[in-house]
């Protein structure tokens, strides 16, 4: 009836599909909707024989919904426009569907009406399942055998593709309704593994219950892949060997089965990760799940996956019994080496210690150190357009330059040793992309690094290689403020030696215009910023060396200390360099040995201009120094549960010359130089499974101070419960005076030297618990409580005489000074963390802090309350990243309202990925535009300091 109903109407057809799609299930959502529109509006074009339009609709509803009554339609289509070979392979198509009995037979009578007007041909292949291509392979696949396709009538050549077997093809002269039959063979790709050894007839298997492949000697064909062959011979000790199968060549594999002396069991290993390598006593022995044949006996079992922490663990081979192996593998961030001088899990180091991974480094694009901190619990920064501030638990004074918190370099200090400078921004290198990992490590240092270990040390650690599959790596970005870099990286590596180079640059226009202030003056330019960075590593054997060189040159909008607002020339300009040697080899198996010595360099340059255009009035302040270091340290395990770490390190300052030159000054403040020498300790117990105990200790002797500094730190980590994680830690630290707040003057114009000063110290007192609410999920709360004592500040004399200034102006002098009184700080800090896998991430801090005690500078430059959020999100298989940040800080000036204030909300998105050897990254900095700034003091700005608003950042890196 229903073909009768076709012939008669020309709507015959969309009636019959109408008819099937109601009898199919119902698709509520939005793709059936339109699906059903275009499906309507194909039968409206076709009803008026407008067969093209038809078809564009047709094609529009399959694309939306699949459904084999469009398919009909799409078919008879074709055949009304009088392309027959297309009708032909969309009624063959349909026939493949579980139609209805009336609806199979009326396609078949379609197909059998079609015959004649087409030439066919029949594909099967052996296998079957075979993409099948007509004349070019590029053309697209046809579909896979068994395929019956109609083609134009003449010579067409046939081509067959199937994985892991050898394409194949053959030539067909097909003939207007006549089909002609094609079968192919396709032969297996195989590898050869020729197998010798002994004993002679040991049974070889690629699995433990499968059949036998063959008998030593064999040459195996197998499928090329990598794959664990399993040898047995009656009398000997099984074996397991994992092989890589090459394609169409041969790999010779040598077997060796012991003469079995001790009775065996099985080790049936599985774990939460399919494919994971298993290895038994340091040998490979399959991938998980797998079963293992072993002696009786205590064995090493290691189960590892990529982007989870390895399981490794001692099993108990009982013979003619089977043991049961469970690996759970997990993520875990990377060890941490700042806090102990070796490497430790971030739960056993003995610090409140957080890690920053080389997979947020990546998809958070930060650019700078100061940028990947400003997330981390606790830390906060301030930029007043010349040096960008790190502030840690609520204490980060006007003008610090970093002097309190060490920065190391994979362990190389770079604070310099004139000003104690520590660098954050682009004076430490132009970009994030030499760095591996960020290691910070809150709280007293100085027990194992001395000076300026005072609040924290920040460990940044860069890669050794770009991967032994790389020789090159290339990036580009651009960004606001007119920012531009290049960065190019090249390497080289085999299993002994490797060598890393690279050069990088970057320049910044910055700012069109600052506002200092509401009302304030306003500066037009006068904001760029450039920077180039240098460096080799080398590894050979046990002895490796680094070299850095880096400078950069900051156009400073601010009008600092006193200078022309607006006025060209006022800038600062920074190099820092080093090279160090370091030699690293186990004496013994309880005994590492570690040598190191290194040339440092530093270079300042101030440029002050004081009257407008005129050159001729500009002050020129500079520092330079040379130093050299040295250190020997010594990793005794005295036990299983004792490890002793002794060291002792030596400084000499072969100059540290500093000049302030001028109209009205021009001398130089003399070369001054200083030696040091130190010794440390560090014990570090496990008193029990749950229980542990860190104490070390260092004494510095200065040649030119008085003081004996000592600074010891206790560290208990316990923990309490299963789920459970409590570390205990008392410290103190010091910072010792440097050279420019010693000797600098400039001619009692503002400023005479102090000239003798001693160190400040710092005593904490912090407690951190984390609990663990799944394996990923951790919520972590610590307390923390400091005593700063001779703290040294900028003051002005008292004296009732001024004893600077001129004879016509006459001032009271600024001079560097210890603060007679203790500054208290008292802080409480939480966080959550949760991290499944590399790149998905949820971290949420808040840290609050109150000050005692502490001058109104300090009070205002640090905010009372920091709460900070890091999402990072895969997308798909993971090749693509979303990341976002959010931080907020509370005001920082008490009373003060408005964006002088401090008070901000500063929200940054972005988007990365991998594709094939790019790697690309598409961020926004501040991506509410919210405006604010920083009061700072008057020598450092001629009013509140704006920061940026909204910016944006583009980068794209190849890797060759």
């Amino acid at each position: 009836m229903q073909a009768v109903l076709m012939r008669a109407f020309p709507l015959g057809p969309w009636l019959l599909s109408l008819w099937l799609l109601t009898a199919g299930p119902a698709l509520a959502d939005n793709n059936a909707d339109e699906a059903d529109i275009a499906f309507e509006l194909g039968n409206d074009a076709y009803s008026h024989g407008n067969y093209t339009e038809a078809l564009r609709s047709y094609f529009t509803s399959y694309r939306l919904v699949p459904n084999r009554n469009v398919l009909f339609n799409i078919a008879r289509c074709f055949e009304a426009l009088g392309k027959f070979n297309e009708a032909y392979r969309y009624y063959n198509d349909l026939l493949g569907e579980d139609l209805p009995a009336e609806d199979a037979s009326e396609v078949s009578r379609s197909l059998e009406r079609l015959r004649p007007k087409v030439a066919l041909v029949r594909v099967t292949t052996n296998p079957r399942g075979a993409d099948v291509f007509v004349d070019r392979a590029d053309l697209g696949s046809r579909g896979r055998s068994p395929q019956t396709l109609a083609l134009s009538p003449g010579r067409h050549k046939v081509l067959v593709q199937k994985s892991g077997y050898r394409p194949t093809e053959t030539t067909v002269t097909l003939a207007r309704g006549r089909e002609v039959p094609v079968d192919l063979d396709l032969a297996l790709i195989t590898g050869v593994v020729d197998v010798t050894g002994t004993p002679e007839g040991a049974e070889i298997r690629d699995n433990p219950t499968g059949p036998v492949l063959g008998r030593v000697p064999a040459k195996l064909r197998l499928s090329p892949g990598q794959r664990v062959l399993h040898v047995r011979a009656a009398g000997h000790a099984p074996g397991q060997y994992v092989i890589d199968v090459p394609s169409e060549g041969t790999l010779p594999l040598a077997v060796t089965l012991n003469a079995q002396t001790a009775p065996t069991g099985r080790v049936v290993v599985t774990a939460n990760h399919d494919g994971a390598t298993v290895r038994v006593d340091g040998r490979p022995a399959g991938f998980t799940p797998t079963v293992v044949t072993l002696p009786e006996g205590e064995h090493v079992l290691e189960v590892e996956s990529r982007d989870v922490r390895p399981v490794r663990q001692k099993v108990t081979v009982i013979p003619d019994q089977e043991v049961k192996v469970h690996a759970t593998l997990r993520y875990e961030p990377p060890p941490v080496r700042a806090a102990s001088k070796r490497l430790l899990a971030v739960d056993e180091a003995p610090a409140s210690t957080t890690v920053l991974t080389p997979e947020e480094l990546r998809a958070f694009g930060w650019r700078t150190l100061a940028e990947a901190l400003a997330g981390v619990r606790g830390f906060f920064l301030t930029d007043d357009r010349t040096y960008t501030y790190l502030g840690v638990r609520g204490f980060s004074p006007p003008g610090d330059l970093n002097t309190r918190i060490l920065i190391l370099w994979d362990g190389h200090a770079m604070n310099d040793v004139w000003a104690g400078q520590g660098y954050a921004a682009h004076d430490l290198s132009v970009d994030l992309a030499e760095v591996e990992r960020i290691e910070v490590v809150r709280g007293p240092g100085s027990a194992l690094y001395g000076t300026g270990a005072f609040f924290g040390v920040i460990n940044v650690v860069p890669r050794e290689s770009l991967g032994l599959d790389r020789r090159m790596e290339i990036t580009g970005a651009v960004g606001a403020l007119g920012s531009t870099l290049v960065h190019a990286t090249t390497s080289w590596e085999d299993p002994e030696r490797s060598v890393l180079f690279s050069l990088a640059g970057m320049k910044s226009h910055g700012a069109d215009t600052t506002r200092l202030g509401d009302p304030g003056p306003i500066v037009t330019g006068l904001d760029g910023e450039k920077a180039g960075t240098g460096s080799v590593r080398a590894r050979l054997g046990n002895l490796s060396l680094v070299a850095q060189l880096h400078g950069r040159s900051k156009d400073v909008p601010t009008a600092p200390y006193g200078t022309v607002v607006g006025a060209q020339g006022t800038r600062v300009q920074d190099v820092r360099g080093f090279a160090e040697a370091k030699y690293e080899r186990p004496l013994s198996e309880r005994f590492v040995l570690s040598l190191r010595g290194a040339l440092d360099l530093s270079r300042y340059q101030g440029h002050w201009n004081y009257a407008g255009g005129d050159s001729a009035a500009t002050n020129t302040d500079s520092g330079a120094a040379d130093w050299l270091t040295a250190e020997a340290r010594l990793l005794a395990g005295l036990s299983d549960d004792n490890r002793l770490t002794v060291g002792v390190e030596g400084q000499y300052q072969l100059r540290v010359d500093q000049k302030s030159v001028g109209p009205a000054v021009a001398a130089s403040l003399g070369t001054q130089t200083r030696s040091l020498v130190s010794v440390y300790a560090l014990d570090e117990w496990r008193l029990h499974p749950r229980l542990s105990l860190s104490l070390g200790f260092r004494v510095d002797r200065y040649s030119d101070l008085d003081s004996l500094p000592l600074t010891p730190r206790l560290a208990v980590i316990g923990r309490p419960y299963e789920q459970g994680l409590t570390k205990l830690v008392i410290g103190r630290a010091f910072r010792a005076p440097n050279v420019y707040e010693l000797f600098y003057e400039d001619n009692l114009l503002t400023q005479r030297p102090a000239k003798q000063l001693e160190p400040e110290t710092i005593t904490t007192f912090e407690v951190e618990h984390s609990h663990d609410l799944t394996h990923e999920l951790r919520v972590t709360v610590a307390g923390y409580h400091n005593r700063i004592s001779r703290l040294i500040t900028l003051t002005t004399e008292s004296a009732a005489t001024p004893a600077c200034g001129t004879a016509s102006a006459p001032t009271q002098c600024l001079v560097y000074a210890n603060n007679s009184g203790e500054t208290l700080a008292w802080g409480a800090e939480a966080g959550l963390h949760w991290q499944p896998g590399r790149w998905l991430l949820v971290d949420l801090s808040y840290s609050y802090v109150t000050l005692r005690n502490a001058s109104q500078d300090v009070v205002e430059a640090a905010p009372t309350h920091l709460a900070s959020g890091r999402f990072l999100l895969p997308v798909g298989n993971g090749d693509m990243r979303i990341a976002t940040q959010a931080t907020y800080q509370s005001a920082r000036v008490p009373g003060i309202a408005g964006a002088d204030s401090g008070e901000a909300l500063l929200v940054g998105f972005g988007v990365s990925g991998d594709y094939g050897r790019l790697r690309y990254f598409a961020g926004v900095n501040n991506l509410l535009d919210t405006r604010y700034a920083f009061i700072v003091s008057d020598d450092v700005s001629a009013g509140p300091v704006p920061q940026y608003g909204r910016t944006f950042n583009l980068q794209l890196t190849g890797s060759f």
